[in-house]
């Protein structure tokens, strides 16, 4: 699709003076009556306010909404937004797990909402390659005050948001909270039964782990002793391999899946694997569900995952199963390539881009205004004295079970919030309920997260390159990466060596070298401006 041009906005405002000026005259020009003769411009009148004050929204569906609550489409929150915003929401569901299929089947058929969003910055980059959304700088100077504000007080935030000189994303800061994302956890229970101190190097790691099954303290000597996220956060962050990372090496613009350490991250799945460390189906493990279930029921020692509320529900079950386990933290260990830290995210949240084919941009800023100012804190955080009593300033939850059944889902609604400022996370212990469970979690949760946080994660450059030259690569190429990999960790018919030779041919194959070239004539164009 051709790019589209940029929309120009707004009416020519014709200045209109009646009457004629009065030489020498100080006072108020008068009109033959004694009365003032109006000299303001004229209003002209504004397109946009002849239709409706409606837009549609893309919904991240997870599944958490209660049947009683009613659908994300329609809820207690669905209306109390219409009700507060003044403007007619449509909710757009996509799974989770297949938005941005989901997205390109509706934009193919013309269906897609007004509102795209995405926590992928190279997918609003391809739509924008694509001529599927529209620039919004032009929207936010003459329709918005809030989002305008913000900007301006968050400079560092416009670069992530501009694509080829014109804002596209409107995005906002994510809260420490929110940085935090891939993590790990150890059972010190476990530790002090095989006498040993939380590994901090790779060999360590594994002399643990084998102590561990050795022991049979998952039940037997032939059970798994660590859970793993299906999604290899963890490990591509120790390896400074993931996915979603270009590599400076020399000042020449490398690609995460080529680098030398995949050597050294496929064979830490391999061993994991190969010496039953890990369930052997952990690589169709839908979400995780099983592995998740074996760390709550007390199975495993190790847990290869997350930090945050998205593994809260497990967390209590392992405390309440077993008030003896004691999970603590694991901090992101060395290898021989160094020391990286898991994925961490950037600070910008959230990208909100606009569907060219919208009907009402006005209405579109007027609502992220409103969800920026104030509409983000109660879809977070509930209704006060019904959902949460104020603490020292701080948002605290009444009833955890009312919480999660009724508010807990409404935060997917807030997709600008202004948050980023304010928290800390010693707030989690204030906010949580204070019933003894919630209060070991969020401590524990705390501390995980300066865990997770106390080793940078490797992230040589902001943000990476858009280019649907690069994409293409690597839509192409994916599945078969996914089998080379499987190949190395699952049948052992290759080794780690062998397995990055032949992803590094497949990858040249698909046009790997013009990728690179445009990825690093990119990093050429962009770097004074990284910080």
């Amino acid at each position: 699709m051709k790019r589209t041009k940029s929309w120009v906005l707004g009416s020519t405002i014709l200045a209109m003076t009646l009457g004629a000026a009065l030489t020498g005259c100080s006072k108020t020009e008068e009109g033959a009556s004694g009365s003032p003769t109006p000299s303001a411009a004229a209003k002209v009148e504004d397109k946009y306010d002849k239709l409706p004050k409606a837009v549609s929204v893309t919904m991240y569906d997870r599944g958490a909404v209660a049947a009683e609550e009613g659908s994300y489409e329609q809820n207690r929150w669905t209306k109390w937004i219409q009700e507060q915003s003044g403007i007619q929401v449509k909710y757009v569901p996509v799974p989770r797990n297949q938005a941005q299929d989901k997205l390109n089947t509706l934009i193919a058929s013309g269906e897609a909402p007004d509102l795209i969003w995405d926590f992928d910055r190279n997918y609003i980059g391809t739509l924008v390659s694509q001529g599927v959304v529209q620039p919004l700088d032009d929207y936010i100077n003459q329709y918005s005050t809030v989002i305008k504000n913000y900007i301006n007080e968050n400079p560092d935030l416009k670069p992530l948001m501009t694509f080829d000189g014109k804002i596209y994303g409107i995005t906002s800061k994510r809260a420490l909270s929110g940085i935090a994302n891939a993590g790990m956890w150890i059972r010190q229970d476990w530790l002090d039964k095989v006498g040993m101190k939380a590994p901090t190097t790779e060999e360590e790691f594994f002399a643990v782990t084998k102590a561990f099954k050795d022991k049979g303290l998952s039940g037997n000597t032939n059970a798994p002793v660590v859970s793993m996220f299906v999604w290899s956060n963890v490990i591509s962050g120790l390896y400074g391999t993931h996915s979603t990372q270009w590599y400076l090496d020399g000042g020449k613009m490398v690609n995460s899946r080529v680098v030398d350490r995949n050597v050294g991250a496929i064979n830490f799945e391999r061993k994991l694997y190969e010496n039953g460390y890990i369930d052997k189906e952990y690589l169709t493990d839908k979400n995780s569900q099983k592995m998740m279930g074996d760390w709550a029921q007390g199975k495993t020692g190790i847990l290869i995952g997350s930090v945050g509320n998205g593994i809260d529900t497990y967390m209590k079950d392992l405390m309440k199963n077993f008030p003896d386990a004691n999970p603590v933290p694991l901090a992101a260990f060395s290898t021989k390539y160094g020391k990286f830290g898991g994925y961490q995210e950037t600070p910008a949240n959230i990208y909100v881009a606009f569907n060219k084919n919208m009907k009402n941009p006005k209405a579109a800023i007027q609502y992220l205004d409103w969800m920026l100012d104030k509409g983000w804190y109660t879809l977070a955080n509930g209704i006060e004295n019904t959902h949460f009593k104020l603490v020292n300033g701080v948002p605290q939850v009444i009833d955890a079970d009312k919480f999660k059944k009724e508010v807990a889902y409404a935060g997917e609604y807030a997709i600008l919030r202004n948050d980023a400022k304010t928290f800390k996370l010693e707030d989690l212990m204030v906010k949580a309920p204070q019933d003894p469970l919630s209060q070991r979690w969020a401590k524990l949760n705390a501390e995980a997260m300066k865990t997770a946080l106390s080793v940078p994660f490797r992230r040589d450059i902001p943000y990476s390159p858009n280019s649907p030259e690069i994409s293409n690569v690597f839509a192409s190429i994916e599945p078969k990466l996914v089998e080379i990999r499987t190949r190395a960790i699952v049948k052992g018919d290759i080794t780690p060596e062998q397995a990055l030779d032949m992803i590094r041919k497949e990858y040249k194959s698909a046009g790997g070298d013009k990728a690179d070239q445009i990825a690093q004539e990119w990093y050429e164009k962009n770097k004074a401006s990284f910080k």
